[in-house]
């Protein structure tokens, strides 16, 4: 199997910076690129008599620091040379934006990080990893 394009989803968490430096050894010794992707839940988040632009404010300033989280990740990919690509996309759903991405990248290997939050079905896997794995069409590679 060629691996030429990697799908890191990072969440700002511990385990997705964990599976991004998993993904930048794997790049490094597969000459691939690495594709960063965070993804922002669009969600209303004031109620009804809450003036809408309140969450669109929110939304901006959350990709403001999403942006400059994901900025810090471009030195170790150029420490090793290893060419990244930074995403951040607004979405309903985090797990099948992942899936639709890789999709529409033709991604040959998503590196995601666990950290196991949500309910005793979730408890090994955290859902987002866990529907990735199931629903994705290239490898999928669980950091935990």
């Amino acid at each position: 199997m060629t691996i030429t394009k990697i799908l890191v989803p990072v969440d700002g968490s511990t385990h997705s910076l964990k599976a991004f430096r998993t993904a930048l050894d794997i790049a490094k010794n597969n000459g691939a690129k690495i594709n960063v992707l965070t993804c922002l839940e669009k969600e209303d988040v004031g109620a009804w008599y809450i003036d809408k632009r309140t969450n669109k404010k929110i939304m901006n300033d959350a990709k403001k620091f999403a942006k400059n989280f994901l900025s810090k990740l471009e030195k170790p990919a150029k420490d090793v040379n290893v060419p990244i690509s930074l995403n951040i996309l607004e979405t309903q759903s985090t797990s099948n934006q992942i899936i639709t991405f890789s999709n529409l990248k033709k991604i040959d290997l998503i590196v995601i990080g666990s950290h196991g939050r949500g309910g005793f079905n979730k408890f090994l896997l955290g859902g987002v990893s866990n529907k990735v794995s199931q629903m994705a069409k290239c490898p999928v590679m669980i950091v935990k």
